[in-house]
């Protein structure tokens, strides 16, 4: 998010259950699973997720505001989704009925027009999006005070009952979304930028999220629940009033009706591209 335009950067990895892993977007084959049992990956497996996220990071540019202990994390957690087998009591429910793109008083059919036709989100569960906000930053214009507001930021799109819900959580290695601060972000209007990851499905696997710390209190705790909407796989509103707004002047400082609708439609359908649906 920025005060002109966002600074939103998505990155897909792409991976299956038990069969390995497929091309998807920048993403090569990785061939076969060997000398693994079900539900485990093989030693060549896990070098291969590692080097898959390496590249993805370094074709981004993203290296330099990734720090190292979040990458291993990152690994980690992608070596786990791996790893487990695909929840196939959720792959043989029946299809919901496509909700109307075009509803009036939302914007998802613009959104989906600026993201590729491609949905991205969370698959539903019982248990929250673990969401870790560092609590402590050597970066210039950092203060304690900015964590309560971005923990709120979050915790207000809980009330869209979307069948995910987010929590804080105070251990990093826990964490499904990381937020962070830099000093300095790659134009001098932003606020924040995600990224997140999904697998070849256009489910979301995990995010990271930076937010700007040259910017007052209120100005950041709007960014925040503007990138916990990218966070849960939401775009652009092209209403300057909405929070999924593109650009701010810091105005906006709840959910409109337009971004509840949005986020509702949204979490109707089922990921990946509209148009084969």
């Amino acid at each position: 998010m920025s005060r002109n335009r966002s600074g939103e950067i998505l990155l897909a990895v792409a991976v299956i259950g038990l069969v390995g892993f497929v091309a998807s977007q920048a993403l090569v084959s990785t061939g076969r699973r060997s000398g693994s049992g079900a539900g485990g990956l093989s030693a060549d497996d896990s070098v291969r997720v590692a080097e898959m996220y390496g590249s993805q990071v370094a074709a981004r540019g993203l290296g330099s505001r990734l720090p190292a202990w979040l990458a291993s994390i990152h690994v980690a957690n992608l070596q786990a989704a791996a790893s487990r087998k695909p929840v196939l009591s959720d792959d043989a429910q029946p299809a919901p009925a496509a909700p109307d793109l075009t509803e009036p008083g939302t914007y998802l059919a613009a959104m989906l027009a600026e993201d590729g036709n491609v949905v991205s989100r969370w698959r539903a569960r019982s248990d929250p999006i673990r969401v870790w906000v560092q609590p402590h930053s050597s970066e210039r214009g950092f203060n304690a005070g900015l964590v309560a507001p971005v923990r709120r930021g979050f915790l207000v799109w809980n009330d869209l009952d979307l069948g995910v819900q987010f929590a804080m959580v105070d251990d990093s290695t826990q964490g499904d979304v990381h937020v962070t601060w830099s000093a300095v972000m790659p134009r001098a209007d932003q606020i924040g930028s995600t990224f997140r990851m999904t697998d070849q499905d256009g489910w979301i696997l995990l995010a990271h999220v930076v937010l700007s710390t040259a910017h007052d209190v209120y100005m950041v705790q709007n960014a925040a629940r503007h990138e916990a909407g990218h966070v849960l796989g939401l775009g652009h509103s092209p209403t300057g009033r909405d929070i999924m707004a593109a650009t701010t002047e810091g105005q906006q400082y709840q959910l409109t009706e337009a971004d509840r609708g949005t986020a509702r439609l949204l979490y109707q359908l089922p990921p990946g591209p509209v148009n084969e649906r």
